[in-house]
């Protein structure tokens, strides 16, 4: 099973977990992260593949004290989402939104943590990208436990929607 993780943002964080182990991590723009998401889907082959998008636009809170300007960010992470489902929709990619409560103590950790929790033996890497490894980390084992199921293709669940319209 192939999960990649995208922590959205202004600086992408991308990570790639292959059955269990996060073979890599970096920070891109979306523009390069979508081209390497569709060049490791259409090199997958038979593995299970899902992209895992952190969907802020799923964030039921807002600090009262956040200024305008962060606000503004907030709206523009919130814009990123929308255009990572939208890719996946476009090139039938299974993928997951996933909400900011399912990785709570899981993100802005310390390199060493991360280290600790993952086994990441690579190179030193952003914030943003362990976020991304954490969210593949977290997905990889609820999915192998059952307690999340891998999603079918845009086009299959259209499809199966369709023909539920038709009865």
């Amino acid at each position: 099973m192939i999960i990649i993780g995208i922590d959205t943002g202004t600086k992408t964080g991308f990570a790639i977990n292959h059955d269990g182990v996060i073979v890599g991590l970096c920070t891109m723009g979306i523009i390069e992260a979508q081209q390497a998401v569709l060049r490791r889907y259409a090199a997958s082959g038979q593995h299970e593949f899902v992209v895992c998008i952190e969907d802020t636009r799923q964030r039921k809170w807002v600090r009262h004290d956040v200024g305008r300007e962060r606000l503004k960010g907030v709206g523009s992470v919130n814009r990123d989402g929308a255009i990572w489902e939208e890719f996946c929709e476009y090139h039938d990619i299974p993928y997951l939104l996933v909400p900011p409560a399912h990785l709570q103590g899981l993100t802005k950790m310390t390199e060493k943590d991360f280290r600790e929790r993952t086994g990441w033996a690579g190179k030193r890497c952003s914030e943003h990208a362990r976020d991304a490894g954490m969210m593949t980390w977290k997905y990889h084992r609820l999915i192998t436990k059952g307690m999340v199921k891998i999603p079918k293709k845009p086009s299959e669940i259209k499809s199966a929607q369709s023909a539920q319209g038709k009865k």
